[in-house]
């Protein structure tokens, strides 16, 4: 009798969390590269797009204070391109944030980040996962998130 009770607390348990373990992500990606048939040798870009829900925010890659996640791409090193330079944030707004006491980068709508790569082999593929921070415009709440990528050249 006490086994069947642990089992029903148990699947109870389990259904509790599935059924409000709802991932919230306020951020949709596209991403392309610059050339489709890059030759060897080339340096290109890859162009990362976020769409962001309205009433949210992101971080940008660069930002002036220590403390709010910013927008990373790690890439997968599979020897096809190397990644050259830093991921740079394209025309993001600049606030100054009180909480954490300095001015921040972020995106509201679209954000537009761009990677240079050169390509080191023919048909390269450009894969690895972004992580970045968003934020609602309502009562400041944040959300981290990590999307995969994956383009082949």
């Amino acid at each position: 009798m006490k086994s069947t009770k642990y089992f029903l607390f148990i699947a109870l348990l389990f259904i509790g969390f599935s059924s409000s373990a709802q991932v919230l992500k306020p951020a949709k990606w596209s991403f392309k590269a610059s050339k489709a048939n890059p030759a060897v040798g080339e340096t290109i870009n890859i162009i990362f797009t976020a769409t962001i829900d309205k009433e949210w925010y992101m971080y940008s890659s660069r930002l002036n204070v220590e403390g709010p996640m910013p927008t990373e791409a790690r890439f997968t090193n599979n020897g096809s391109f190397e990644t050259v330079g830093d991921l740079i944030p394209i025309k993001p707004k600049e606030k100054y944030d009180e909480i954490w006491e300095g001015k921040v980068n972020y995106f509201t709508g679209t954000a537009i980040f761009v990677q240079k790569v050169k390509v080191l082999k023919s048909n390269p593929t450009v894969e690895g996962q972004l992580s970045y921070q968003t934020c609602t415009i309502k009562d400041g709440s944040c959300i981290p998130n990590k999307d995969k990528f994956k383009l082949s050249l």
